[in-house]
């Protein structure tokens, strides 16, 4: 009978350790919940997903080596590719434009810079931080990169949020709680 009992907690406590991981864990950020809007004064700018096509030149700058490759001097080991976005306005708007960003995170002493793809090799666009904007001057458009400096985020910031430190005591609290309970039937039973 014990060892029904002792199976049910250890099945019980598994659950709960399963289900709070899940629960409590914080997402992941997209694309647009990083870069929320862009506006220009010549005209209506579209953030969309990116296409498949467009997947290996985002792969590439992704990585260390290529994100060195193309910031050369201005790159340091704290810079990540916080979203990478399709950018589009309507057809026959007139260039360059000026295109400003709503970016989560960043503030006017931010540090980092917009990336354009423009078909076979990424960018440097010169950039200008705002309080929550990266502004910069575009020549055309497709895949844009936003690359930032880690260090020099505001809270909230544009990498991935950390999961909740009550949630994951809470979750732990249980989890002791019922292997206390398993090994005290397991001390009585002995």
């Amino acid at each position: 009978m014990r060892s029904k009992v002792l199976k049910t907690i250890g099945l019980v406590a598994a659950m709960v350790a399963c289900v709070g991981m899940t629960v409590f864990a914080a997402p992941s950020p997209s694309a647009s919940t990083i870069v929320t809007s862009a506006k220009s004064d010549k005209a209506e700018v579209t953030i969309s997903e990116l296409s498949d096509e467009d997947q290996a030149a985002v792969a590439e700058i992704k990585t260390e080596e290529g994100l060195k490759a193309v910031l050369g001097d201005d790159f340091n080991e704290n810079m990540t590719v916080a979203a990478v976005v399709n950018v589009s306005v309507p057809e026959g708007t007139e260039f360059p434009i000026d295109i400003t960003f709503n970016v989560k995170g960043v503030t006017a002493s931010s540090k980092g810079v917009i990336l354009h793809y423009n078909g076979s090799a990424w960018e440097k666009i010169p950039t200008t931080f705002g309080e929550g904007t990266m502004t910069g001057t575009f020549t055309s458009l497709s895949p844009v990169a936003f690359v930032i400096d880690k260090t020099t985020l505001a809270s909230g910031t544009a990498t991935s949020p950390k999961t909740s430190a009550s949630a994951v005591s809470a979750v732990a609290v249980l989890g002791l709680a019922a292997l206390i309970g398993v090994c005290g039937l397991k001390k009585k039973e002995n």
